[in-house]
């Protein structure tokens, strides 16, 4: 680390000035409250000569992958003063924190990247998306079946805390939200929520959270799960009985998402996708704490070349059985990779053939087809901002 430039906690009466220089180094305000909602101990500074000219937030997380949840560095709100540039200390900055978040007990981190070629310097490498859906209310139609839509308050966090662990469960990808994403969701200064749960008789098989935008005539739903048929029937209906005063909704949703695959015509569309980044962070723990197909039964050896934490390179030997994975040091052949090729192979994002055709990994066929059936599972979506 260079003479001039350290990395950082920071102090309470810190954070204002480290939060104005990350927002303009971003070229936007940030989510009102967001950083304070984060706390000034989740952040990081670099400095020089102990002023501080940059920082990030770190959010210890869980974000599942294989019906198991891994624990995660979160990473937010990333910015160097514009007079802090050229010195190293975005360098400083990712590389402490990388270290740090290890050292910490993280798996691995996940970002989204306002340059994904900055991130790549460091080990990152696009693992999955986001993707936002937009349909017109008319075309939204569904027969109105046996499923009622209640309207509930914040005091039913925890039917929906269920519900989505369960959609989350069976998916890649969906982190495994605490309060500080929770409260984000459920709770606002501006227009008010409303939501709604969807039940199946006296069971909760679904709820939608929205806002309406009356100046746009537009819904535009904050968080939504439906863990059957019906339910996703249920809600296509539900907004189509907005349609006198709502002209559109939109949400976020997995790739395939079922309300669109089930309107009439092809009028639901995804009209933005934003990707997120994963690192490695500890290969042992990251492999182990993952869930994998309950019938497959194999070994895979991995041969990972990381420059920044050193305790990732070698030769690793995965005993995958009933789902889990057991890893020891050694092995010969396999697959070889360093981190980047690591983060969308790790999450499902790429098949290891596709990673191997971006250069990202090097292996014989016989490795690449037990890879194929060792990482195989729905492809990895956040429906979440931090």
């Amino acid at each position: 680390m260079s003479e001039e430039l350290t990395y950082s906690t920071v102090a309470p009466d810190e954070a204002p000035q480290l939060w104005e220089i990350i927002s303009q180094s971003l070229h936007r305000s940030m989510q009102p409250g967001w950083n304070e909602h984060v706390g000034h101990r989740k952040f990081r500074a670099v400095r020089r000569k102990g002023n501080i000219i940059g920082g990030m937030g770190i959010i210890p997380m869980g974000q599942w992958f294989g019906g198991r949840v891994i624990p995660i560095g979160a990473v937010t709100s990333v910015g160097v003063a514009p007079e802090g540039r050229g010195l190293g200390a975005a360098s400083v900055l990712m590389n402490e924190a990388v270290r740090e978040m290890r050292e910490s007990g993280m798996a691995i981190s996940t970002l989204f990247p306002s340059s994904a070629r900055v991130y790549r310097s460091f080990g990152y490498e696009r693992a999955g998306i986001k993707p936002i859906y937009d349909a017109p209310v008319k075309e939204m139609h569904s027969k109105l079946n046996h499923l009622t839509v209640v309207r509930t308050t914040e005091t039913d966090r925890e039917e929906m805390y269920l519900l989505y662990n369960e959609r989350a469960k069976v998916g890649n990808g969906n982190l495994d939200r605490g309060d500080i994403l929770w409260d984000l969701i459920l709770k606002t200064e501006g227009r008010k929520i409303f939501t709604y749960l969807v039940k199946d008789a006296d069971k909760p098989v679904g709820y939608v959270n929205f806002q309406q935008a009356r100046s746009a005539d537009h819904i535009r739903v904050r968080d939504m799960v439906t863990l059957t048929a019906e339910a996703s029937q249920r809600l296509l209906r539900f907004f189509a009985d907005h349609r006198t005063v709502i002209d559109t909704v939109s949400w976020n949703g997995p790739p395939n998402d079922p309300l669109v695959m089930m309107m009439d015509e092809q009028e639901g569309k995804q009209v933005y996708s934003r990707d997120w980044m994963v690192r490695l962070l500890d290969v042992r723990l990251s492999l182990e704490a993952r869930g994998y197909p309950s019938d497959i039964e194999t070994s895979l050896t991995l041969s990972i070349d990381d420059p920044l934490l050193k305790e990732n390179t070698g030769t690793w030997t995965m005993e995958v059985s009933s789902g889990k994975c057991s890893l020891t040091s050694g092995g010969k052949g396999g697959l070889s990779m360093g981190p980047r090729g690591f983060a969308p192979l790790y999450t499902s994002h790429m098949s290891p053939l596709e990673i191997k055709n971006i250069g990202l990994l090097e292996g014989p066929e016989e490795d690449l087809r037990k890879a194929t059936l060792v990482f195989n599972g729905p492809r990895p979506w956040i429906g979440d901002s931090f």
